[in-house]
């Protein structure tokens, strides 16, 4: 049953949140072409109008991308409120599934469209550097990259343990904590009697108050670790249990809020 949800959830999304990932690299191709020699260069420096041209362009591209995952995350985010706690609740909690089946189907889907769009920025972005450095100076910045990679003589050393654990954080640890703390903030949310949605957007912002302070908390920690082991003493251990410490407050944190927005589904699901 968690497969056909799974499935039910992604028909039911796929196309807007397409559309979000389709504008941005539309923005990219005009770049592309825009910038895919050196003229605009002397066209900015000649021209006022060219110029206000290429900054526009710029400015929306910007915004282009910051939008892409802000709402690709709010879409799903209101998907999951409309679908679990308004009046469409009604017929998604008389499907026979548990509470656990509905919010994993939900958070795979969002997860996977947050490596999708994540990706599409990032492709987006070389995209775009590759046509501007390419059209001043003839560089080509993918070839660049690979030849900074060099995987021709790949030695597997702790440097790249620790690098592969920071990326498994990130592409993990990190998006599903934006998956689960907005799930958990909603999930509080539905408990008002009334204004549900302003209730949530209240505990979200809330909760991000006190996970910055957290957050300051951990950096003064960090910093005092730092400073009384010398950063250039730190060894390749050292950073290791770190980040491992890091990865199992971070995951514990992911279960705990999961487990909280399940079990407010379950026991106390509140449709009125």
């Amino acid at each position: 049953m968690l497969k056909k949800l799974f499935v039910h959830e992604w028909k039911d999304s796929w196309k807007l949140v397409t559309l979000f990932n389709v504008i941005v690299l539309v923005f990219t191709i005009i770049g592309i072409c825009a910038l895919s020699n050196g003229n605009w260069v002397e066209a900015m420096d000649k021209n006022a109008w060219y110029a206000s041209i290429y900054i526009s362009y710029f400015m929306l591209y910007y915004f282009a991308i910051l939008a892409l995952g802000f709402a690709t995350n709010l879409y799903f985010l209101l998907r999951f409120y409309r679908n679990m706690y308004t009046d469409q609740g009604y017929l998604m909690h008389t499907l026979p599934v548990t509470s656990r089946q509905l919010i994993l189907s939900k958070a795979f889907v969002m997860y996977l469209w947050q490596l999708i769009s994540g990706f599409v920025m990032m492709i987006s972005i070389l995209l775009l550097v590759n046509g501007l450095v390419g059209g001043i100076e003839d560089i080509n910045i993918f070839k660049a990259i690979l030849l900074e990679l060099d995987f021709s003589d790949l030695d597997l050393k702790p440097i790249h343990v620790l690098i592969l654990l920071v990326l498994v954080l990130i592409v993990i640890g990190l998006q599903i904590f934006s998956i689960m703390f907005g799930y958990l903030a909603i999930s509080l949310g539905q408990l008002s009697k009334n204004h549900k949605l302003i209730s949530s957007i209240g505990i979200y912002m809330g909760m991000q108050v006190v996970l910055q302070m957290l957050g300051s908390i951990l950096q003064v920690g960090f910093n005092l670790v730092v400073i009384n082991t010398n950063i250039e003493h730190m060894t390749e251990g050292l950073w290791f249990a770190i980040l491992l410490l890091v990865a199992i407050l971070l995951f514990a944190a992911d279960a705990g809020m999961y487990a909280g927005s399940n079990y407010i589904m379950k026991n106390k699901l509140n449709l009125e």
